[in-house]
C-alpha cells in the first residue's frame, strides 16, 4: 500500500488531496474488515461472491487510507463510503466534513483520491485488452480514434488511455456514463514529460493527466487551470503494479 497527499494549486487559494494505491486479494483483504463502518459491513454481507467483495474492499480500504492520508484521522471504522443516485461514491458521518472521493480498481489494485468539495478530482484505472479494441472504438468519436492513433502507442493501449479519460471525466461530473459520451469528447493528446495531457472539446473547464505504469493505464482528471505535481504519486503507482 503507498499513501500520500497532492497539492492543488489554484489562483487565490491552495487545496490538498490524499490518494491510495492497494494491491492485495482475498483471503489476506480481510485483514482489514475492522476498518469497515457497521453499514459497510452489512453491505459486504450481502456479497455471495468473492471477486464482488474482493473490489469493494479494495475500493472502501483505499478510500478511507486516502481520507487518512488528507487528514491523519484515524478511527476509520466511524467513517461510511455510501454510494449516490448514479453510484458515485459518498463520504458519510466524517467528523471533518466536506470532504470526497473517488475511486478506481481493476483486478486486484484500489486506488482513490480523497479531497475537499471545493476542489474535484476524478480517477480511472484499467488494463489495456486488445479483444476490447473493437467495443472501445465503438465509443470513440472519429476525432479521438485518431486523436488515440497518433500516440505511437499500442492500439489497445491508445484507445484503452482514451476510455479512462472519458471514464475519469464522468466520475468527476459524478453522472457515471449514464451521460452522452460525445459530451465528453477528447479535444487534444499530447505527451508531456512522460505523461499524457488531454482537454475536453466542450467540458473545456477541465483536464486530463493519464500515465502508463506497469500493465496499467492511470488517468486523473481535475480543473484546468489547477497547477499540481502528480510525481510522486505516479511514482508510487509504479512500485505498487
Amino acid at each position: 500500500m503507498k499513501k500520500g497527499k497532492i497539492s492543488l494549486q489554484r489562483e487565490n487559494s491552495l487545496h490538498h488531496a490524499g490518494y491510495c494505491i492497494i494491491r492485495e486479494k482475498l483471503p489476506a483483504l480481510a485483514d482489514y474488515m475492522p476498518m469497515l463502518h457497521p453499514e459497510e459491513q452489512a453491505h459486504y454481507n450481502t456479497f455471495r461472491f468473492d471477486k464482488r467483495r474482493s473490489t469493494y474492499l479494495l475500493g472502501r480500504i483505499a478510500a478511507k487510507q486516502a481520507i487518512h492520508a488528507l487528514t491523519s484521522q484515524d478511527n476509520l471504522h466511524n467513517i461510511a463510503i455510501g454510494s449516490g443516485v448514479f453510484q458515485f461514491p459518498v463520504v458519510k458521518y466524517n467528523p471533518q466534513g466536506n470532504l470526497q472521493v473517488c475511486i478506481s480498481h481493476c483486478d486486484e489494485l484500489g486506488i482513490a483520491l480523497s479531497y475537499p468539495e471545493e476542489h474535484p478530482l476524478g480517477i480511472d484505472i484499467e488494463i489495456p485488452d486488445s479483444s476490447n479494441v473493437t467495443a472501445l472504438k465503438e465509443q470513440l468519436t472519429e476525432a479521438e480514434i485518431l486523436l488515440a492513433s497518433a500516440q505511437t502507442l499500442p492500439e489497445a493501449t491508445g484507445f484503452t488511455m482514451a476510455w479512462t479519460i472519458k471514464e475519469a471525466l464522468s466520475k468527476i461530473l459524478r453522472t457515471g456514463l449514464t451521460i452522452d459520451l460525445k459530451l465528453l469528447e477528447i479535444k487534444s493528446l499530447q505527451k508531456q514529460d512522460g505523461v499524457y495531457v488531454s482537454e475536453f472539446r466542450h467540458l473545456i473547464q477541465y483536464k486530463a493527466v493519464s500515465c502508463i505504469a506497469g500493465d496499467y493505464i492511470c488517468t486523473v482528471v481535475m480543473p484546468g487551470k489547477t497547477t499540481t505535481d502528480l510525481r510522486q504519486f505516479w511514482e508510487d503507482l509504479r512500485k505498487i503494479v
